[in-house]
């Protein structure tokens, strides 16, 4: 019985360990996403042309959202 509980609570930290791992590089990735939205595509596309395409995207999608 004790055997299983120590198991049991091995399990709990690996998990722990595997969460909290998952959310360090789920945090650099949204960092680096971050950084690509805010310094390279601004200066490679004017912010009139990003505007009307998210606007051009925004319709298709509520487009999509009517035909369901």
């Amino acid at each position: 019985m004790v055997e299983r509980i120590k198991e049991f609570l091995d399990q709990i930290e690996d998990l722990g360990k595997e969460v909290m791992e998952t959310l360090q590089h789920r945090a650099k990735l949204r960092t680096i996403f971050d950084i690509f939205t805010e310094k390279v595509i601004p200066a490679f596309v004017s912010e009139k042309d990003l505007k009307e395409y998210y606007e051009k995207r925004m319709e298709e999608l509520n487009d999509f959202i009517d035909r369901l």
